[in-house]
């Protein structure tokens, strides 16, 4: 019987490294005589998809982002997300670079709580790329159709959201940071679980890298750090200031001063420390606290995602045991 078990580390590596997209490592096993027996073409990053997989043409709009359109549409027979992003910045060079570097990336993550990137469209004028398609909308529609959630609820998602943004900050070798983190980019599954989606799309449009000072048009008003605002270098935590606006929505039931102009609220939020009420009445001590310390104005004050999922899971536990003390007194009457 042929033995075969010397013959894998001769193929798989090539296999391995096209499709993590390491080119130069292709080449130098390509040179070295390497065969991948998967049969892919080493000139096309498996994130690429070819145009004619699918109709743009009986796309159906669901949505406009500060990006560009989303459109739903067909892939190999699966309703998914097809997201065009703006000529505009489209047809940028650099930020068309950027963008096909950022996919690389994209492509390797992997997370219960963000939105799963597919592939990007090879168009010769068209940056189009697709993710995973999530029916029950964003939590924008969910606080607009429901209004104010249940302690429990508004948890529950808090720890979603929590969860995802910590996979992105913790990813290495550099933390990914979101930038643009808004109720509308907070997506809901038909399990009823919620994903980040969107991230770095503001890094790739603004065509900067993580350190640099970020203009104040990127990312919503309503939800931008003060650092941010004033055009100031940033770090991981504006994602964290704009979690804290997100979290006391759900608690509130849509955003405070609703009827404020977004950039007069993100002005008063940067220069006077400005920041929503907090009626005791409606959040409890424990989430006053965290909402507190996440909208700090000094970023470095502000937890991280990892210590705001452990404060979260004491508050979701203690509200349980509420819960039950309740549905007990209940069954005793």
């Amino acid at each position: 019987m042929e033995d075969h078990r010397h013959q894998a580390p001769s193929t798989k590596p090539l296999s391995d490294a096209r499709s993590f997209g390491h080119q130069d490592i292709c080449k130098i096993l390509e040179a070295h005589g390497g065969i991948d027996p998967m049969g892919l073409d080493s000139q096309t990053p498996c994130f690429e998809i070819d145009s004619t997989e699918v109709d743009m043409n009986e796309a159906t709009l669901i949505g406009e982002g500060a990006y560009g359109e989303v459109y739903l549409v067909k892939w190999r027979g699966t309703e998914v997300a097809a997201k065009t992003i703006r000529s505009s910045i489209a047809s940028n060079k650099t930020v068309k670079d950027n963008f096909l570097k950022e996919l690389g990336l994209w492509q390797k993550l992997r997370h219960p709580n963000i939105v799963q990137f597919l592939g990007v469209l090879k168009h010769p004028d068209r940056l189009i790329f697709l993710t995973e398609y999530l029916r029950n909308g964003s939590l924008y529609d969910i606080l607009r159709k429901k209004g104010r959630l249940d302690p429990l609820t508004a948890v529950a998602y808090a720890l979603d959201i929590a969860r995802g943004m910590n996979y992105l900050h913790q990813h290495k070798p550099h933390a990914i940071i979101h930038r643009d983190l808004t109720p509308r980019n907070v997506l809901q599954n038909e399990a009823g679980r919620l994903k980040v989606t969107d991230f770095g799309l503001s890094k790739i449009a603004q065509g900067r890298d993580v350190g640099y000072k970020m203009t104040g048009g990127t990312g919503s008003y309503r939800y931008m750090a003060p650092e941010v605002y004033r055009r100031e270098s940033y770090g991981k935590s504006v994602d964290v200031f704009s979690f804290a606006l997100i979290v006391h929505e759900m608690f509130q039931g849509g955003p405070s001063n609703r009827g404020e102009d977004a950039e007069k609220l993100a002005d008063k939020r940067a220069y006077e420390d400005s920041r929503p009420h907090l009626p005791s009445i409606v959040y409890p001590e424990p989430i006053k606290k965290l909402l507190q310390d996440c909208w700090h104005k000094n970023p470095d004050r502000r937890p991280t995602f990892e210590e705001i999922i452990m404060h979260l899971e004491i508050i979701q536990e203690d509200l349980e045991q509420k819960a039950m003390g309740i549905c007990c007194s209940c069954a005793i009457l």
